[in-house]
């Protein structure tokens, strides 16, 4: 009995076994089913970086964590992903005007910004008065004591006219951690008799960047007549051809002038469609025919979307052209030798798990020039690719009938030699009757 129970455990392990060594006894890149090759152009060493075509964008996860650059001796090479989205943002820090002094005729002020004042780059400086120009010198310090200078030569300037007035109140340096800043203001040679008057100065971190968009032209489709809140409208069902990020479509309208209510739905799943754009199409007489952007609310990952149009008694608009953008994807690695090339991105494996690169952090630093841009290929089959196996139970699927087959005998078995030994060893019942004779 103990001998049969032993035989299916080992023929259940041997299965197990089997089917690790299927799954590890794989090359490292073949789970991932398609790549591209990517060409530096400068084979020197150094920070480089490609934007990631819409192609692969499809046939990877929206994160685009499942993305793998090897060298073609299979070195893993680190990379960091930047969505190049434009960048306008300020955060004001927290600050306390202290010790106020003139030294001759320049005005100087020290601000104090607190024992965690983060990273800051920009300062903004109040001064009495108008129709100025004025010098501006900024230093740093940790202790109040010891000043490092962060900016000189800046200027500061107001002036007014007609009830208009044109100013410009802030000084940038580079990024810093200064506890203390000191600000010294020049007089006017021209317009101030003496020292001006300092009357606020603020500490900002602020970052600014251009962004980069990718930017593609997509069919003009046919359009519907149909009926919008009881109106007649017409609708363009947009394939941007890849499900890809957007967040934008700009297009080409022929007519002269127009006025139009419009919505951009999300149609991807058609018992769910979703709001993504709304406002007004229009041009007047005489304005230059320009592309009318939508900006959307946010942006969509998605491959079809419809453009609805309220026309009321209006013809339908002539759309000549459409084009789908949205922040491009840019993947930065560095070369720290000369690699064997071609390198090659591998992606689509959806089950991948995010790398989590140490050159990610580190990426800011290495940022002091503008990466060279790499050239990329087609996409490619990757000829090593395997696809992840099966669970046993959907590879071998009569397997779960044979399991429950010998677990039940295996079972019924036990049950039976526990009944046989439980009679065995239960004592024999005693004959009363012979018993009461035998003591008559």
């Amino acid at each position: 009995m103990k001998r049969f129970v032993l035989v299916t455990l080992l023929i259940f392990s041997a299965l197990a076994l089997l089917s690790t060594i299927a799954v590890f006894g794989k090359a490292p890149m073949s789970p991932w089913p398609f790549f591209i090759e990517v060409t530096p152009r400068a084979a020197t060493p150094g920070v480089h970086e490609l934007v990631v075509p819409l192609q692969v964008m499809d046939k990877s996860r929206e994160d685009l964590a499942d993305l793998r650059l090897y060298d073609a001796n299979a070195k893993e090479i680190p990379y960091a992903l930047r969505v190049r989205k434009e960048i306008d943002e300020k955060r004001a820090i927290a600050s306390r005007m202290l010790n106020k002094a003139t030294v001759g005729s320049v005005s100087e002020v020290s601000v104090d910004l607190g024992d965690n004042p983060g990273e800051h780059n920009e300062v903004e400086i109040e001064t009495a008065g108008s129709n100025f120009r004025r010098r501006v010198e900024v230093e740093g310090s940790d202790s109040g004591k010891e000043w490092r200078t962060l900016k000189t030569g800046d200027v500061i300037f107001r002036f007014e006219s007609q009830n208009k007035v044109v100013e410009s109140k802030r000084v940038t340096y580079p990024r810093s951690t200064y506890k203390y800043l000191r600000v010294r203001v020049s007089p006017d040679e021209l317009t101030d008799k003496q020292a001006p008057d300092i009357t606020m100065v603020g500490a900002t971190m602020t970052v600014r960047e251009p962004g980069e968009l990718t930017t593609w032209n997509v069919a003009v489709p046919s359009y519907q007549l149909l009926r919008s809140q009881g109106a007649p409208a017409s609708a363009w069902t947009i394939d941007l051809g890849a499900k890809v990020p957007c967040d934008r479509l700009a297009l080409t309208i022929d007519d002269q002038s127009f006025s139009r209510p419009f919505q951009v739905e999300d149609i991807d799943e058609s018992q769910n469609m979703r709001l993504v754009a709304s406002g007004e199409l229009s041009r007047r007489i005489g304005e230059a025919r320009q592309p009318l952007v939508i900006n959307f609310d946010s942006e969509q990952y998605v491959r079809r979307l419809r453009l609805l149009s309220t026309d009321y008694n209006n013809q339908t608009l002539t759309i000549s052209s459409i084009n789908a953008s949205a922040p491009a994807r840019q993947l930065v690695f560095e070369l720290k030798e000369p690699v064997a090339q071609p390198l090659r991105l591998f992606f689509g494996n959806l089950k991948a798990t995010a790398p989590h690169y140490d050159f990610e952090k580190e990426l800011p630093a290495k940022l002091a020039a503008a990466p060279v841009r790499a050239a990329v290929g087609a996409v490619m089959s990757n000829p090593d690719y395997k696809p992840e196996p099966l669970p046993l139970t959907e590879r071998i699927p009569w397997l779960i009938y044979v399991v429950l087959g010998v677990s039940s005998l295996a079972l019924a078995l036990i049950l039976l030699s526990l009944a046989r030994t439980t009679l065995r060893t239960q004592p024999k019942p005693i004959d009363e009757s012979n018993a009461q004779s035998g003591t008559g």
